[in-house]
This record gives C-alpha cells, sequence and structure tokens, in this order.
C-alpha cells in the first residue's frame, strides 16, 4: 500500500473541523495495519464495527479511543487521492459511523466499494 502520506510529529486537523490531532509515534506504527485492514473489509463490500477494528489492531486503540487515528488515516487516504477508508468504521449498536464523522458516509463507503473492489 505504499509509504504513509503523514509523518510522526505532524499537525493536522480533526475531519470533525473541531481542533487538530497530532500524529504519534503509536499511529505512526498502527496506521499501516489500519489501513491493510480496511482496505480488505472495503474489498469485501463490508463494514468493521469499532470493537472489530480494535481487536484487528490488538487493541493497540480501545474501541473508544479510535477517533484521532481514523481522522489522521483520512488525511492520509486525502492525500493518495483515495476514498475515505474511515467511512466502513461503524458502531455495532446503529450499524453507522460514529458522531465525529463529517462526510456523507453512506456515498464515501460505496467509494471505497469502488476502489478497493476485487
Amino acid at each position: 500500500m505504499g509509504e504513509l502520506e503523514v509523518s510522526v510529529g505532524e499537525v493536522l486537523p480533526r475531519t470533525s473541523g473541531t481542533g487538530h490531532v497530532r500524529v504519534t509515534p503509536l499511529m505512526g506504527r498502527v496506521l499501516p495495519r489500519l489501513r491493510e485492514v480496511l482496505a480488505d473489509v472495503a474489498g469485501r463490500q463490508a463494514t468493521i464495527t469499532y470493537g472489530e477494528l480494535a481487536t484487528a489492531l490488538d487493541h493497540a486503540y480501545l474501541q473508544q479511543g479510535l477517533g484521532p487515528v481514523l481522522d489522521v488515516l483520512a488525511v492520509d487516504c486525502a492525500r493518495r487521492g483515495e476514498p475515505r477508508l474511515d467511512a466502513l468504521v461503524v458502531t455495532r449498536s446503529r450499524g453507522e459511523v460514529g458522531p465525529g464523522f463529517d462526510g456523507d458516509a453512506p456515498r464515501d463507503r460505496h467509494a471505497c466499494w469502488r476502489h478497493w473492489q476485487r
């Protein structure tokens, strides 16, 4: 999937439009696996819950703490000219993105499914 388009130490705007997030060393280590997991989900034209994603990342982040790393992933995807992989991460209870997601989740999911289809 190539090198990351974000750098450790870089300060990025949150996708929710409120505040900023600094790319931490942990994010730098987790982002390649996060991209891999979500590209696989996209290739299956599926979604993944926050809990399932936390497990897939060996609990490097708790499911309630995935927001900042997903914001960084959204910037990484934008810099690559790719659809937003964070649109594939949904709550177990509602089956929809969390409240911090600022895009059009159904449209963004379909774009991911087309982009990464097998």
